[in-house]
């Protein structure tokens, strides 16, 4: 349930969820709502608490992103983009044929109707996470052939509130929207997930899998968290 709270006399959207997990961890959502995540034992006062330790951050990125929120991508030239961690300015040519490319600080689309902008975006998005995740994937497969495990399935999604997820089945679904962060974040998602064919919980464990397969994962993690 989404909530209003005030931290230092400012109000913020919140949405507080707890589960069978180790940590807190808070992000702000596409819809402009701040989301922590928080062990079952959390009270609500804890998760405001970590919020407000975080107030710095809170200031300097709340408005900004329930703003976008709020307001949705209108694919117009001129507009914020991302892929692979940089950020690239958009910019729409008409033609007589559909096309997404990257050059220098641009991506450009080019289409034969504007009604179709961000079907073409998200359709390049989808290919290039293909593409990314196929090459990302199987070195860290092969990484873990020594616990004899190794994903029954792996897909795209768009998820809204995980990057990554494994079911008891093995399946491994990734986050088409990882496509825009840069290539260390991906790895994490990644290790993370293949770690859970072994620990399916956040145990002991999975932590010193964790390091033993990507020893700065923590720092790629700092990089997810509020995203």
């Amino acid at each position: 349930m989404v909530k209003t709270i005030t931290i230092n006399a400012k109000e913020y959207k919140c949405e507080f969820k707890r589960s069978y997990r180790r940590s807190v961890t808070a992000r702000i959502r596409r819809d402009g709502v701040v989301e922590v995540r928080a062990p079952l034992l959390y009270r609500e006062s804890d998760m405001v608490a970590f919020l407000t330790q975080h107030k710095r951050w809170l200031d300097n990125h709340y408005d900004k992103m329930q703003n976008a929120g709020n307001r949705p991508k209108k694919y117009v030239s001129g507009e914020i983009h991302h892929y692979l961690g940089k950020q690239y300015i958009l910019q729409v040519v008409p033609s007589n044929k559909n096309s997404v490319s990257i050059e220098g600080n641009f991506l450009i689309i080019q289409s034969t109707s504007l009604d179709n902008l961000e079907c073409l975006l998200n359709k390049w998005y989808r290919a290039r996470a293909i593409e990314k995740f196929n090459e990302l994937l199987p070195p860290i497969v092969e990484k873990f052939r020594k616990y004899r495990v190794a994903p029954a399935k792996v897909s795209i999604r768009d998820m809204r509130s995980r990057w990554g997820s494994c079911s008891r089945r093995g399946n491994i679904s990734l986050n088409l929207q990882l496509i825009k962060l840069n290539e260390n974040c991906i790895r994490q998602v990644m290790i993370h997930e293949m770690c859970h064919l072994v620990y399916f919980n956040h145990q002991a464990g999975f932590h010193a899998l964790m390091d033993e397969m990507m020893p700065d994962w923590k720092l790629w993690k700092k990089e997810l968290r509020f995203l």
